[in-house]
């Protein structure tokens, strides 16, 4: 690492930094995933066992290293979703980001540095939930959101390596999202569930795997179907694109990952596609997508993201890029994270909303002007993590 570990940082091993590398996709859809893992180390020579495996990750969920061992759903096809901002007076920073925590519906939340300091991700199931939560939130906080959903994705990989043991991961080539094993049950009415079994499956897994040695049928159990049919279900969302990937998801922060830069850029609209495909095959960017201009309040169309351990570092591979795309006369801004407020799976499934009468509301409400309140959300959002 080029710079020294903080009393924040997670201290992880060798073997902890090789499973993550290899275990953020493809997690595997088997009885027994952990002796999988360690099956498939074995063949990059990572001498292991699936106990090992398995207390290995335990440990990095003990250190909030693991925001969740399942699924990254794909927001356009799981329900609706948005990119959020508030302008926070710096005084209340901490209060505000409390009340918006509270809403389930929200489940990523950073302070970043900008007049527009606070910035989370709604998920919800559907448009009207959506649309509720942002009102609930304007209401509460006393503040106007600034509702940036995303309009074109370029790039999404938050599953990039890692290396803070100063020791490179060998990899284990994943050979495809299906199944590790064949179904043996031809019968299609037993694997097959209906729409509120999958339902039913799908807010089990939103939060995660349970951990146990044998996850899938522990989730079977819970909601009465059978290990295979919750197996073969997974793997066809993964098939269909409804999951993006399936494995470790991580907290980046927790591993020294705490420079981490949104750069939004003022792309002519004619622009856009030539200048985001660009950006986007740049190796630093982990997220590249075009999002809505607020004007005048927000004047930026392209964000992009880029995680580093040191803030000298990823100043000047910001600074490449630009001069490398030739962008030095586009209008940009760089925008810090300093402060992880929430950061935990979308949740697509309706739930209770966070009840007014359950929130203490007695910030004061800041003046919020007369900036509108940008409901107008046309399409999904992405998290920008």
């Amino acid at each position: 690492m080029t710079k020294s570990m903080t009393k924040d940082t997670a201290i992880i091993s060798q073997l902890q930094q090789d499973i993550i590398n290899n275990s953020q996709k493809g997690f595997p859809l088997t009885s027994q995933p952990y002796k999988t893992i360690a099956e498939q180390l074995a063949h990059v020579n990572i001498v292991t066992n699936e106990l090992e495996v398995f207390q290995a990750i335990d440990d990095l969920n003990s250190q909030e290293v693991l925001s969740r061992v399942g699924p990254v759903f794909d927001h356009k096809k799981a329900g609706a979703s948005t990119l959020a901002a508030l302008a926070v007076p710096a005084k209340d920073l901490d209060k505000v980001a409390g009340i918006v925590n509270q809403f389930d519906q929200v489940n990523h939340n950073y302070g970043r540095e900008h007049t527009y300091n606070l910035w989370f991700v709604i998920t919800a199931s559907d448009m009207v939930a959506l649309k509720n939560t942002i009102i609930n939130i304007e209401l509460l906080t006393g503040l106007p959101v600034l509702v940036l959903p995303m309009e074109a994705s370029y790039h999404i990989d938050l599953a990039f390596s890692i290396n803070v043991t100063g020791v490179e991961s060998p990899f284990y080539k994943h050979e495809s999202k299906t199944l590790s094993q064949p179904i043996t049950d031809n019968n299609s009415d037993t694997i097959c569930l209906s729409e509120i079994e999958k339902r039913a499956l799908r807010g089990a897994i939103e939060k995660g795997l349970p951990t146990h040695l044998f996850p899938y049928q522990v989730i079977a159990d819970q909601l009465a179907l059978t290990e295979q049919q919750v197996l073969v279900q997974i793997a066809n969302w993964q098939e269909d694109g409804l999951i993006r990937r399936f494995g470790l998801v991580i907290k980046h922060r927790k591993l020294g990952y705490d420079a981490n830069a949104m750069v939004v850029w003022s792309i002519p609209n004619d622009d856009m596609d030539a200048v985001a495909q660009k950006l986007a095959k740049c190796a630093p960017v982990s997220l590249c997508y075009q999002r809505p201009r607020r004007l005048p309040d927000w004047p930026y169309n392209l964000f992009c993201m880029i995680h580093g351990t040191d803030r000298t570092l990823v100043l000047q591979q910001i600074s490449q890029i630009t001069e490398q795309l030739g962008l030095e006369s586009i209008e940009k801004d760089v925008l810090f994270s300093f402060k992880a407020y929430k950061q935990h799976g979308a949740r697509y499934c309706k739930a209770k909303s966070c009840k007014t009468k359950n929130v203490k509301t007695k910030t004061s409400k800041i003046n919020a002007g007369n900036t509108e309140n940008n409901n107008d959300i046309k399409k999904q959002g992405q998290a920008h993590g």
